[in-house]
């Protein structure tokens, strides 16, 4: 009997054995990047890591220049700058060496008062300690909207518009139908010269918020700037709707009736040309 069960549990993981074998190739293709939650973690991952990789080597050597230069260097950029510049690396190294950030979430209320702190560096056009807040708040909320978003517009404001398009992309796959989010990147496609694209967001964002002047007049920028007439009356009557005062109005409505009389004339003139041919 010994023999006869040591046999049939040989038997029995040769099989499982010849089963696993022939699901290798299965297993191999299986992209774990198609779950949501670990897509979301590698792109939170590339975010950082690529800044690690843009500014590290660079920033240090600054830092090292810098320093070297002693007390000339320090009355012309102020030792705050220095010390910002040694901090930012710091925080670097450290994400690059801790593995847990991100396991403890920041309250809403300790988000919010961190990004009201990056706002307030953009302001004064302290680029580099407003990024650094915006990507720990990352670190620690990977699905912050709000964090994604400022970072979009701050890499916007610094001229970073390959890296504000990568954010903003993530940002909209996160939040698809935010308002606000779709208006970031109409912003970045209308720096860009890219009216038609920027339309597409302002669109569904006029939808979600059709009473905000702000967005409508991007909207009606943009729709001008395209040719798009049929958008830029829609946008005109919303705005005189929410505020009939605004002083853009007079500047819309001659641009829209002047862009509207080349589209008659462009459409009518075959017509005219064939009577006369008649």
């Amino acid at each position: 009997m010994t023999w006869i069960a040591i046999t049939f549990i040989v038997l029995s993981l040769l099989l499982i054995g010849v089963i696993v074998y022939r699901k290798i190739p299965q297993l191999r293709i299986i992209d774990v990047t198609s779950i949501p939650q670990e897509r979301a973690r590698r792109v939170k991952e590339q975010l950082i890591l690529k800044k690690l990789n843009r500014t590290g080597g660079a920033k240090l050597r600054v830092v090292e220049k810098v320093a070297s230069q002693g007390v000339r260097t320090a009355s012309k950029y102020g030792r705050r700058a220095v010390q910002r510049l040694y901090k930012m690396e710091q925080y670097y190294q450290k994400l690059k060496r801790t593995a847990s950030e991100g396991q403890h979430a920041y309250s809403a209320d300790v988000a919010t008062t961190l990004i009201a702190e990056a706002e307030g560096f953009e302001r004064q056009g302290e680029y580099i300690p407003a990024e650094k807040i915006y990507i720990d708040i990352i670190s620690h909320n990977p699905k912050s909207i709000d964090a994604y978003e400022g970072l979009g517009n701050l890499y916007i404001k610094s001229g970073q518009l390959e890296q504000a398009r990568e954010t903003l992309k993530f940002t909209l796959r996160l939040a698809p139908d935010d308002a606000s989010v779709n208006v970031s990147l109409a912003e970045l496609e209308i720096a860009q010269g890219n009216h038609k694209t920027a339309l597409e967001y302002l669109r569904k964002a006029v939808d979600k918020r059709s009473k905000n002047p702000k967005y409508l007049d991007f909207y009606i920028e943009a729709a001008l700037e395209s040719g798009s007439l049929k958008d830029a009356r829609k946008g005109i009557k919303a705005l005189k709707q929410v505020n009939a005062e605004n002083k853009k109005l007079e500047e819309f409505e001659r641009r829209f009736e002047e862009k509207k009389a080349v589209y008659v004339a462009k459409t009518t003139q075959p017509t005219e040309e064939s009577s006369q041919n008649d």
